[in-house]
């Protein structure tokens, strides 16, 4: 056996040991809790294998784990913490709108003027309605969609995610890759998922504008939307869509009489103030957005076309007329926080100086992998990024499922043993908290985790 293959067997198992060395009391807490949850979790966005960290304080873009180790944090909350965590006028507002109501499950003025003010920067959202989660914001917009048009079929990208509703969990995890590249065919990614979603869900493949416009048009009286993330996060690769793509997807949606669903839980306000139509070019039907809008609270909402929206939820909808509705929904506490945010966003280079920090990161990973003689492709766009081992460009899912995923995990738990919170199960952001000196942190660390790697 050569001295080369002992170093890349063993390197792994010395990532492992330093992860375990610095976690102990997570690794404690873990096996305590999974006495009480499947996997020790209470979603699976939370777990990595061995165990995920325990958090026990945020502040600016640094967290604290139960060990005492602080951490340059990637994750951010999963996208929310655009401003950096426990913002100083985000925190304020929300004691003062506790002090004085918290749930009080009637309509409320923040939402109004919150609403008011979303659609002044996203004219695009002429009506919307608030929800708590993404996952709720893309089940109504297909509700709406299919209640509009009278179909039933939804198309989606191969690779997309767009919340945890069972048309959505189809070829979206899943490395079962089956049909073309250019033609997909859909695969169920999880147990529990009826087979009948496999004829109600229709794949395109992301950034072939000539393969999706035609997907599409096959199918067109049947269609009643497609639905797609203008920057694949999560399961996608943290890829942007081209401008061709979505211009595409746009034309050949009008042609057939199809809405076009754009999902920008994540990439609001994140991709700046405007929305979509300022990064792709074009003007979703209706659109989704979450994560940053409510200031580290939960909050989504969907909205787009007047006309769609009162057809299906308005008070002449008669029998088109869907049902959306949520205890939790356009709760004050959420409204102050996430107006706190638009706040501060608006009036400071929030957005320059999380993209300035990503930007820094990107170019360090590129010549930190080139040092390394490690082949790699950086994706992302503005504050969004993913590092892909193997391979020198990733344009979709399937680039992404042909990458090295047993190197991506190591690196990426490497990382957080060297102090870097992005875990294995996530693509990284940056916030308006992060610095150069933190951007530079990364750097240093990824060169340290790919000298133990390569």
């Amino acid at each position: 056996m050569s001295q080369e293959t002992v170093v890349k067997r063993l390197a792994p198992d010395v990532v492992d040991r330093q992860f375990k060395e610095r976690t102990q009391r997570s690794a404690a807490l873990h096996a305590r809790v999974a006495e009480l949850m499947p996997r020790g979790v209470s979603g699976a966005a939370k777990h990595f294998e061995p165990y995920p960290v325990f958090i026990a304080s945020a502040s600016g873009d640094r967290v604290v784990d139960v060990d005492g180790h602080m951490y340059v944090d990637l994750l951010m909350g999963a996208g929310p913490m655009l401003l950096g965590h426990g913002h100083p006028r985000v925190v304020e507002a929300i004691q003062r709108q506790a002090a004085v109501m918290t749930n009080p499950m009637m309509p409320n003025e923040l939402s109004i003027e919150y609403a008011e003010r979303l659609r002044g920067h996203m004219p695009y959202l002429e009506r919307l309605r608030f929800t708590n989660t993404g996952s709720e914001a893309t089940r109504t917009a297909v509700r709406i969609a299919r209640a509009a048009t009278g179909r039933l079929l939804i198309a989606k990208a191969e690779g997309g995610f767009h919340g945890s509703d069972d048309a959505f969990l189809v070829s979206t995890h899943s490395r079962e890759l089956r049909g073309t590249d250019a033609r997909p065919e859909p695969v169920l990614d999880y147990a529990g998922l009826s087979p009948r979603l496999l004829d109600e869900v229709i794949l395109i493949p992301y950034n072939d504008p000539v393969a999706a416009a035609e997907i599409i048009a096959e199918h067109g009286d049947e269609l009643a939307a497609v639905i797609l993330e203008p920057v694949a996060f999560s399961s996608g690769g943290g890829i942007p869509a081209t401008r061709e793509f979505a211009r595409a997807v746009r034309d050949a949606t009008t042609k057939v009489g199809a809405a076009l669903i754009f999902d920008e839980v994540l990439c609001a306000f994140r991709m700046g103030l405007g929305g979509a139509p300022e990064y792709t070019g074009v003007t979703p039907d209706i659109a989704t957005a979450g994560k940053a809008i409510g200031g580290g609270m939960p909050l989504a909402l969907v909205g787009g076309r007047a006309d769609l929206f009162e057809a299906t939820l308005g008070s002449n909808a008669g029998d088109r007329y869907i049902f959306q509705s949520g205890t939790f929904t356009e709760n004050p506490l959420s409204m102050a926080a996430g107006m706190a945010a638009l706040d501060v966003l608006e009036e400071e280079p929030i957005l320059e100086r999380a993209d300035s920090s990503a930007e820094r990161i990107r170019d360090g990973l590129r010549t930190a992998c080139d040092s390394a003689g490690v082949t790699a492709s950086v994706t992302g766009s503005r504050s969004i990024f993913q590092i892909h081992f193997g391979v020198d460009t990733v344009n979709n899912r399937r680039d992404v499922l042909r990458s090295d995923h047993e190197m991506t995990r190591n690196f990426l738990l490497g990382m957080v043993a060297q102090g870097v919170l992005w875990p294995p199960v996530h693509p990284a952001v940056t916030s308006g908290a992060h610095s150069d000196e933190s951007a530079d942190l990364v750097v240093i660390a990824a060169g340290r985790v790919l000298a133990e790697l390569n």
